[in-house]
């Protein structure tokens, strides 16, 4: 055991609605996978940028670090730059500018309304019974998303490659991203697909869905993480480190503001559905970064109402030290295409018509721009880049792994 102080169908929508959640926070749930901004974050998101050496804590005489995540969310760049077009419609408006105008005029007016709700309904089946989200491959002809149309983003080097996004020989050739701080080769193309989504990306172009949707799981214990750090010498530069990046099954402790106390102890394990990534990092100039490796986290929203698995292939975390004793940065990687969407698809018409959300449209726009794990039979990718920011506060970390049969820790 290492304990240590730091310096630093309708079917799912409705259980969550029945436990009180806001529907901002069903939308998040139903939108995850398609898979987390934390309020007061604009064009800046939390970032692996390097601090001052001479402000950086010295590290504990025991080498070992741990973490509890209080931030974790897609990395969006906020405003309206990136949708000049503004964001995605909902499906209720798909259907309205498909129409005439005189016709979306009539259907519109109150008189009307039953009809409106039967025809716009009705465009979210096919024929065969089919609906746009429990079987969302069936709608080719589903037309793409808005996209983001910037030329930055956010996110890691997942590929090598530094160009053009063409030299990628596992996956498929895409335009890469410069990040705003002018790193070339970032590789995020889930963020080019979704980024106008009104889930990602207000109306207003700032602040999603589910952005509220995430800290809400963080809050709760839901999507608990935490990072164990070993063999750490130095802030600055250190050339060994080993990383635990897990789920544990304790709730934060939080003050009357909602915010996370410092060094509040967690226990993490790979027992009980819960996943332990036990990862190979170096420290360059303040900032942790770790070999690519599968990463694989979980988590229970609505309160354990199901047990959701998220996955990032051949994932990097990229973690700059923070004077105040924290760690901020990304987690990215190539993220399935089934498990990018499978979440949400879940909830059938409850997604489709309750929180709006065009799966088919999603998925068809996912498929164009997957740039990862390239299946050798068909040459088509598998999977698409992703990047999450996240913030962690120090906290006391245990780790148990399954080899030494620990006691579950009760929720």
């Amino acid at each position: 055991m290492d304990q240590q102080r730091n310096g630093s169908d309708t079917g799912r929508l409705g259980p969550l609605l029945r436990h009180g959640r806001t529907l901002p926070l069903a939308i998040a749930v139903l939108a995850i996978g398609a898979a987390p901004q934390a309020s007061g974050l604009t064009s800046a998101p939390a970032t692996a940028q390097a601090q001052p050496a001479s402000q950086l804590p010295a590290p504990p005489a025991s080498g070992v670090m741990g973490f509890v995540v209080n931030h974790f969310t897609f990395s969006v760049i906020q405003g309206k730059d990136a949708c000049p077009g503004g964001p995605s419609p909902r499906n209720r408006e798909i259907f309205v500018n498909s129409l005439p105008p005189a016709e979306a005029e009539r259907l519109q007016k109150k008189e009307n309304e039953r009809e409106f709700a039967q025809r716009w309904r009705a465009t979210l089946m096919n024929p065969q019974g089919m609906n746009i989200c429990n079987q969302y491959a069936h709608f080719p002809d589903r037309p793409l998303l808005k996209t983001v149309q910037s030329k930055f983003a956010w996110g890691l080097n997942l590929d090598g490659d530094a160009g053009d996004g063409s030299a990628n020989p596992e996956g498929c050739a895409h335009e890469n991203f410069t990040s705003p701080d002018g790193e070339k080769g970032i590789d995020n193309e889930a963020y080019r697909a979704l980024g106008c989504k009104l889930e990602w990306r207000g109306i207003d172009g700032v602040q999603g869905d589910i952005v509220k949707g995430f800290e809400g799981f963080l809050l709760s214990g839901e999507w608990s993480q935490v990072i164990l750090l070993r063999g750490v010498d130095s802030l600055v530069n250190d050339d060994n480190v080993e990383v635990v990046y897990a789920n544990t099954q304790d709730r934060p402790v939080v003050d009357s503001a909602g915010k996370f106390i410092r060094y509040a102890s967690f226990t993490t394990s790979d027992r009980e559905g819960r996943f332990r990534n036990a990862l190979r990092g170096r420290i360059v100039n303040g900032v942790l970064t770790t070999d690519s490796k599968d990463i694989n986290l979980v988590y229970f929203p609505g309160q354990n109402v199901a047990r959701v698995s998220f996955e990032l292939r051949k994932g990097k975390l990229r973690l700059a030290f923070q004077p105040d004793g924290s760690v901020k940065g990304i987690v990215g990687g190539y993220q399935p295409m089934e498990n990018f969407q499978g979440h949400q698809a879940r909830g059938g018409l409850g997604t489709a018509m309750t929180a709006g959300i065009d799966c088919a449209g999603e998925h068809n726009t996912l498929t164009k721009y997957a740039d990862g794990l390239r299946d050798p039979k068909t040459g088509k990718c598998t999977a698409i880049s992703t990047a999450l920011e996240l913030t962690a506060v120090p906290a006391f970390v245990n780790d148990l792994p399954a080899k030494s049969k620990p006691r579950v820790a009760s929720r």
